[in-house]
């Protein structure tokens, strides 16, 4: 038992005691006992009852009027009310400033609730996504941003790559995206430009494939003419001659061979992906 209800028993007994010695010299003893533990319940109901009431107005006054076990419960209430509004504060300067670092990256950022709904978006996230700021804050977001390929995503719940689509912006705004699980049950989805990206490796797969096949043409016509000098018998009778028309149908072959790789891997770039796990595995 700590020491302030040690002290509260003595208060009670220092006034009961009085009041029973006094009953016992009259002769109503029982009557006065009565009455001095009742005036106790008393004020210990008046002591309850405005604590009671500071608790229901949140503290924004101070305590006064308490004694007692009642008066260093209030202090204690009143020093873990002053603790709290303190971690409030710190924690609502740490949410400031990462809304402020948020909102001045050039990439968007969006943090939705357990059920998808938005909670919270900077303003690239209006420039990329679309984003209202008053009208869109509560709506789920794979009902504003509804390329399959992004609310796939969300669904999966694998989000150890990011993910590529247009923009509902612009279909010709290419936006890469990735989702990180933030605080209790929420996502933080980031998204970035990529078109530039985009662009540059379009670029790089037709400029493959146009020059695949613009060098199979000519390579056709030199092993035809290469073969045909093969099969010359004047060309045959010069060792010198045949060993560098052979030389020169080896090259054009692996030159022939190179040109169908590159045209296989711009196939594949171009193909979306159907084999299964199985396959892929064996």
């Amino acid at each position: 038992m700590s020491g302030r209800w040690h002290i509260e028993l003595w208060r009670i007994a220092l006034g009961v005691l009085p009041a029973w010695l006094l009953g016992m010299w009259l002769g109503w003893a029982g009557w006065l006992v009565a009455g001095a533990l009742a005036t106790m319940l008393v004020w210990h109901l008046l002591q309850l009852r405005q604590l009671e009431r500071w608790l229901a107005t949140g503290g924004a006054r101070e305590l006064s009027g308490t004694s007692g076990v009642w008066g260093r419960m209030a202090d204690d209430l009143a020093r873990l009310r002053r603790g709290n509004r303190k971690r409030k504060q710190t924690l609502t300067a740490l949410l400031g400033r990462f809304r402020e670092s948020a909102a001045a990256m050039p990439d968007a950022v969006v943090i939705i609730g357990a059920y998808g709904e938005l909670e919270w978006f900077n303003d690239a996230a209006t420039r990329l996504l679309g984003l209202r700021p008053r009208q869109d804050i509560g709506r789920r977001l794979t009902h504003l941003v509804r390329h399959p390929a992004f609310t796939g995503y969300l669904a999966a719940g694998e989000y150890g790559e990011p993910v590529e689509f247009p923009s509902p912006v612009s279909e010709h705004l290419y936006l890469s995206a990735r989702a990180v699980p933030y605080g209790k049950n929420q996502l933080l989805v980031a998204a970035r430009d990529v078109t530039r990206m985009h662009r540059l490796e379009a670029i790089r797969r037709d400029f493959v494939a146009n020059v695949s096949h613009e060098l199979r043409t000519p390579l056709t016509v030199i092993t035809g003419y290469l073969e045909t000098f093969g099969d010359d018998e004047q060309v045959r009778a010069s060792v010198s001659t045949a060993r560098t028309v052979q030389q020169m149908e080896e090259q054009a072959d692996r030159m022939r061979r190179l040109v169908e790789e590159l045209l296989m891997l711009s196939r594949l770039e171009t193909t979306p992906a159907t084999v299964d796990d199985t396959r892929a595995v064996s």
